[in-house]
């Protein structure tokens, strides 16, 4: 599948094109995996990169089904994306340069860039024990070698903690919000 990066696109499956990866590890030290890739490589790691920043709950508010479209000029909601159609989650109405012109926000490129780095470097191996923790296994031995995970470990679609540094201003942070129909606050079964 080919990178599409076209900014609010309908199809866009990428904030940062090829071109634009290599000029970023052309600057940055130890890109080893990156530099060892192949073209088609690269461009994988780039597509599941963005994909795992897209499951990361980036901060936009979609506007729900039906919602009418209000004119580009209008900040009713800066976190809204710039179009109800576009593939991903930035541009939001507030990414936009000094004049005035969409973007996307450098560190979403650079945390995309990152992740697909860390997606080269860490391999198949990595996957498996990604794989592992995401099943809840704490703990495991093969052949001499015995491995333990925290609790949580593989909580965060994002592989890379430089991506999540760079991303944690735009990601919707955790919890959960309960409601409940007593006037004491008690929770019960069945209550909305």
């Amino acid at each position: 599948m080919a990178i599409d990066a076209t900014i609010g696109g309908d199809d866009s499956n990428s904030y940062v094109t090829l071109a634009e990866a290599e000029a970023y590890f052309g600057e940055r030290l130890r890109a080893d995996a990156w530099d060892d890739a192949s073209s088609e490589d690269k461009e994988k790691a780039l597509l599941t990169a963005c994909r795992h920043i897209e499951a990361a709950r980036p901060r936009v508010n979609r506007r729900p089904y039906g919602y009418p479209e209000v004119a580009d000029t209008v900040d009713y909601d800066p976190l809204a994306p710039y179009s109800a159609t576009q593939a991903l989650s930035f541009p939001r109405l507030r990414d936009r340069d000094a004049d005035g012109n969409l973007i996307i926000p450098q560190p979403v490129k650079d945390a995309q860039c990152e992740e697909a780095l860390t997606l080269l470097a860490r391999g198949a191996e990595a996957e498996r024990r990604r794989a592992l923790q995401a099943q809840g296994v704490r703990t495991f031995s093969v052949d001499g070698l015995s491995e333990s995970y925290q609790e949580g470990a593989a909580g965060s679609p994002l592989l890379s903690p430089e991506a999540r540094s760079l991303l944690s201003p735009y990601l919707r942070k955790g919890g959960v919000i309960a409601t409940c129909d007593n006037p004491d606050g008690e929770f019960t079964p069945g209550s909305g």
